[in-house]
């Protein structure tokens, strides 16, 4: 009777692959585990919860920590140091890189199959030279920005315009999040009808600097705390607009021809490193929701990496929720198989195809599935079965690496590290993670440089021509006596309450000592 089912199964995923299913992907910055409603967040999110309700909810989604490497990792089906993107890219006055072209990328798969090809929404992997702009990368058109963060009315980053149409600099009024799916509707109407539509919908919400209209801010009243307001705006924009995506999808008759995926590209900026803070001010400004999972954004405790996620395809894979464990590099192969699109043998992901295992809603444990970043600390996390196996080691201190093991099955919230009572997991894991031979592509952060040069130094504030004019002076690391100045006042700014607490600890210690001598 399984086999007959199975059999039944793939007979009917034939017939409705002969002819290429659209392919729709909905990305979203920064969105938190918690905020969305059918999570159990504050925040409404009624168009989002129907998809999950509609599709198929992902309760074992799991993207790197920050946004260029989960990007990389979803275009190319790499982890992160095969790709090499192991941090956000900055702007390119501060430096001049971006994801290797030589590595072949989702939508040149795609349209080599035939597909019509889009993005609407954030690049953010390399704007310094032509040859890492998306058009060049197997786009047939691009919309959006290029930089990780922009302001959502001037459009504009590290003091200069970023916003474009098929690389060429448009100032043009708007709120982002609505332009973003705006443009995306527009490419759904107008779609080619003798091709397939592959369209990458990125938006930029709810990542900093956080903005909404005062008409949707002033909603939400009865939200006492003003940064918390603007956040539920900003949220609930983001909901609408992606309700307006998949209204398009369904008027224009096409949602049974449709693979829809929705997911984060990390978790929440809720509760991030200090010297984060100083590099990057705006964001303080974030009010994201983990729903009590451990870390936020940067860290690969389950804050940081597991997201809300769902797929649809109507009719073929629905209304369910599956606890099957799924990697951002996953979706690149998935989707080649969900569209019968074949690929040569000599290519290799690190990415697994999940699609028969979403289909038939099974459960295969992860083998060997490696997340991670690299900023102020590199963050890795190593899943093999139930096990968790974390690695966190500081970048500006000389520490070794710290190590934490989870029964993350039984353990969720990862509140019992395991690591003494099962050593030898924690040798085999650990030899693992730490064997992966590092492409080099970004290298290191240099707080320094991020702080002199980086994305949030100006504040929104159009100091110049757009970036892609490419009118602007390009601003080298400070030298290493330079950098090592500047990164210990870095640290002062970051601790400074610490250090406040421990002189005047110091002080009343003395007076204590000279009193009683």
């Amino acid at each position: 009777m399984r086999y007959f089912l199975v059999l039944t199964l793939f007979c009917s995923f034939n017939l409705l692959s002969a002819n290429k299913p659209n392919i729709v992907i909905i990305l979203t910055d920064d969105l938190g585990w918690g905020d969305v409603s059918y999570h159990g967040g504050f925040i409404p999110t009624p168009n989002i919860d129907q998809l999950a309700k509609d599709g198929l909810e992902m309760n074992r989604f799991y993207s790197n920590p920050i946004c260029s490497p989960t990007r990389a990792s979803m275009l190319t089906g790499l982890h992160i140091f095969n790709h090499g993107v192991v941090r956000p890219f900055m702007n390119p006055a501060a430096e001049q890189t971006g994801l290797p072209p030589e590595l072949k990328i989702m939508p040149q798969y795609f349209k080599e199959a035939g597909y019509q090809t889009a993005l609407s929404g954030k690049w953010h992997l390399g704007m310094a030279k032509a040859e890492y702009w998306p058009t060049n990368r197997g786009f047939d058109t691009s919309y959006g920005h290029m930089s990780g963060g922009i302001g959502y009315f001037d459009h504009t980053a590290a003091g200069r315009l970023d916003w474009h149409r098929n690389a060429k600099p448009l100032d043009e009024e708007g709120y982002s999040t609505e332009l973003i799916a705006t443009e995306a509707i527009n490419i759904i109407k107008n779609k080619d009808q003798n091709r397939p539509l592959f369209l990458y919908v990125a938006f930029n919400a709810p990542h900093t600097p956080i903005e909404a209209p005062i008409e949707l801010i002033n909603e939400f009243t009865d939200i006492e705390n003003e940064k918390d307001r603007v956040y539920a705006a900003n949220v609930s924009a983001l909901d609408t607009e992606i309700g307006r995506i998949i209204k398009a999808i369904e008027q224009e008759g096409i949602l049974e021809e449709t693979i829809i995926l929705f997911f984060s590209d990390n978790g929440p900026v809720f509760d991030i490193d200090p010297i984060a803070q100083v590099i990057a001010p705006n964001l303080i400004n974030a009010k994201g929701s983990t729903a009590g999972l451990r870390g936020s954004k940067t860290s690969t405790f389950e804050g940081g990496i597991r997201v809300p996620a769902v797929i649809w395809w109507k009719g073929v894979i629905e209304k369910a929720k599956s606890d099957q464990f799924f990697f951002v590099q996953d979706i690149l192969p998935t989707l080649l198989r969900a569209s019968n699109v074949n690929v040569a043998e000599t290519i290799k992901f690190d990415g697994k195809d999940k699609w028969l295992n979403l289909l038939k809603n099974e459960i295969v444990p992860p083998k060997n599935a490696f997340i991670g970043a690299r900023l102020i600390a590199d963050e890795r996390a190593l899943f093999n079965g139930k096990w968790k196996l974390r690695w966190s080691k500081p970048q500006l201190i000389p520490v070794s690496a710290s190590y934490s093991l989870f029964d993350i099955l039984e353990d969720p919230y990862e509140k019992n590290d395991l690591s003494e009572e099962h050593p030898q997991v924690v040798d085999a894991m650990k030899k693992t993670l730490t064997s992966y031979i590092e492409r080099d592509v970004v290298g290191d952060m240099n707080p320094a440089h991020a702080y002199l040069h980086g994305d949030d130094r100006q504040g929104g504030v159009a100091l110049g021509s757009p970036w892609l004019d490419g009118d602007y002076e390009l601003h080298e690391p400070p030298n290493a006596i330079s950098s090592f100045f500047i990164t210990i006042w870095i640290v002062i700014q970051a601790f400074k309450y610490y250090l406040i607490a421990l002189t005047l600890l110091v002080f009343a210690l003395i007076y204590v000592f000279r009193k009683l001598k």
